[in-house]
């Protein structure tokens, strides 16, 4: 070995050792604001109930499966955590955009899976309203829509009833104002 494969190798030794630090092999990672700890609300009990109105106004109807996961997280945190009351939580989801297509019954097998899991949910007391002016806008009467559904004056009108009734409001995952029909849904409408 050559004086210059010694120091390549001597350079690689001590840059393979100085990324382990780097990294953390080898000791112990110290961060300037500690480690994060576990806590739910000690005095979640004293709320007896929580209340929440979700805002669902979607631009891609697919796009409420992935905030199913958000109402699924609601129910089981309060089913773990509390309150532990005989009636612990009220959940509404107004629908009032594109994604209203999804409980048009002409469409089940499309959307079979996003719409069995709010059926699910509807199940455990869940309740689903929509809007009946989007409704209308995509072409759907209350008949045309799934049982479980409330169909409602109009969107806002909705909201605003169920947060001055104290629901918190929750707009996760809602989109801008969009027009009912997109991109997404003109093909689920009842409008030609």
């Amino acid at each position: 070995m050559t004086y210059a494969d010694l120091i390549k190798r001597a350079a690689f030794i001590a840059l393979v050792g100085i990324s382990g630090m780097a990294f953390g092999e080898g000791e112990k990672v110290t961060a300037p604001y500690g480690t994060a700890k576990f806590s739910s609300y000690a005095d979640i009990n004293q709320l007896k109930q929580l209340k929440a109105v979700w805002d669902f106004n979607f631009q891609d109807p697919k796009s409420v499966g992935f905030v199913f996961n958000n109402v699924a997280a609601l129910l089981k945190a309060t089913e773990d955590y509390g309150p532990h009351e005989i009636d612990p939580i009220k959940v509404v989801i107004v629908s009032h955009g594109p994604e209203v297509v999804l409980w048009a019954k002409k469409n089940y097998s499309k959307y079979k899976d996003i719409v069995d899991r709010a059926a699910s949910f509807s199940q455990q007391g869940v309740r689903f309203e929509v809007c009946k002016n989007d409704a209308a806008a995509l072409g759907f009467k209350p008949e045309d829509l799934d049982g479980f559904v409330t169909v409602i004056p109009a969107g806002p009108y909705a909201l605003t009833y169920w947060q001055n009734k104290g629901y918190a409001y929750i707009a996760v995952g809602a989109t801008l104002p969009t027009p009912p029909i997109s991109a997404y849904n003109k093909d689920d409408t009842n409008k030609r």
